[in-house]
């Protein structure tokens, strides 16, 4: 099958390698093509600007999908943002083929998403919030939504033991923009609160840095790390090789993907992400995490520096049971994230797409 995958990306996110993840599993079975304002991880794409307004930039967009669509003989449109899901709406419709969605997080509730959803012939939701907000807001019946998690390359992320120095590495992942930025500041915020009854530690903030938020981040944590000595904080931008960077590390404050990449390398994780803090991730947070993509779509949202503060103090306080429980999260991850077992998932929603 010929798939084409429309996005709107502008920095690395997590429906980029979501989509890497199934391209990969994919290699010997469907050959998939790529539209993007950007891409970061070296594929093959067109660039596009679907991430500008649907009117009138979506028009124009539109045009040029469905030219895409038939010049390579696409069977299948699936898209990944709001702005790729109108788009791939109207190309897929004008040129006669299936459209499926894989919906990330909520959308927004307004006259036009909702007069105009651009669902597809098939939705995949990441997450249960995802899938109870498609239902409660959008009218997504069970016969065309389908609940399938992120999928990542286990064989890539190989567990190994880290012995703990006197002063723990703590990888702070995730991209600077948007809501994340809001938690990033609530990291730093409760960070500078608390740091002087945590052990010390050396925190490394992880992921893309806007270029208009550069300046300010270099100053805000300039001060902070006066302020939390003898810790110790950093960034150190976009990483391309994550897994390495985990394997160095002794825990991470993550959520989505990361979190999932962390907890697949046995390393312990905070849980925090745009919807707020979970806390340690352990069997006892397991449910609200896999509901809300690890913290990402908590709602209401949940920012509290206390609920925060003990996770940091628990990340950084070792355990008898840590060993135990990091051979526990390995496994869950294995059962519901294999990109294996996800890519069959979604091949499946293909096929019942393309029969509708």
């Amino acid at each position: 099958m010929r798939i084409l995958f429309l996005l709107s990306c502008l920095e690395p996110a997590g429906s980029e390698t979501y989509c890497l993840s199934l391209a990969e599993a994919w290699k010997e079975k469907h050959e998939v093509f790529w539209i993007s304002d950007k891409l970061h991880f070296g594929q093959d794409y067109r660039a596009m600007p679907i991430s500008a307004k649907a009117i009138p930039f979506g028009i124009f967009n539109t045009w040029r999908v469905a030219s895409f669509i038939r010049t390579h003989h696409i069977d299948l449109v699936h898209s990944h943002s709001r702005r790729a899901h109108w788009v791939a709406a109207q190309a897929a419709r004008l040129m006669g083929i299936p459209h499926v969605t894989t919906i990330h997080q909520p959308l927004p509730v307004h006259f036009f998403s909702t007069r105009f959803p651009c669902l597809g012939n098939r939705t995949i939701a990441i997450d249960e919030a995802v899938a109870a907000h498609l239902r409660r807001h959008f009218g997504v019946s069970p016969e065309t939504l389908r609940l399938i998690r992120n999928g990542i390359d286990l064989e890539h992320l190989v567990p190994s033991l880290r012995h703990a120095p006197n002063v723990k590495q703590i990888l702070v992942i995730g991209r600077l923009s948007g809501g994340r930025w809001r938690t990033l500041q609530f990291f730093l915020e409760t960070l500078e609160r608390f740091a002087q009854t945590l052990p010390p530690a050396h925190y490394k903030i992880v992921g893309q840095i806007p270029d208009e938020r550069r300046g300010s981040l270099v100053h805000q944590l300039s001060i902070v790390g006066s302020k939390i000595a003898p810790s110790k904080i950093e960034t150190l931008g976009f990483v391309r090789d994550l897994p390495t960077l985990i394997r160095n590390c002794d825990g991470a404050i993550a959520a989505g993907r990361s979190a999932l990449e962390c907890l697949a390398q046995r390393r312990p994780v905070l849980l925090l992400g745009e919807g707020g803090v979970i806390g340690l991730c352990r069997p006892e947070t397991w449910t609200e995490a896999l509901r809300s993509n690890f913290g990402d779509h908590l709602d209401p949202k949940v920012f509290s520096p206390a609920k925060m503060e003990a996770g940091l103090r628990g990340l950084l306080v070792s355990r008898a049971d840590d060993q135990e429980f990091s051979l526990w999260a390995r496994s869950q991850i294995a059962k519901d994230f294999d990109r294996r077992t996800v890519a069959s998932q979604v091949d499946l929603v293909y096929q019942r797409a393309l029969r509708s």
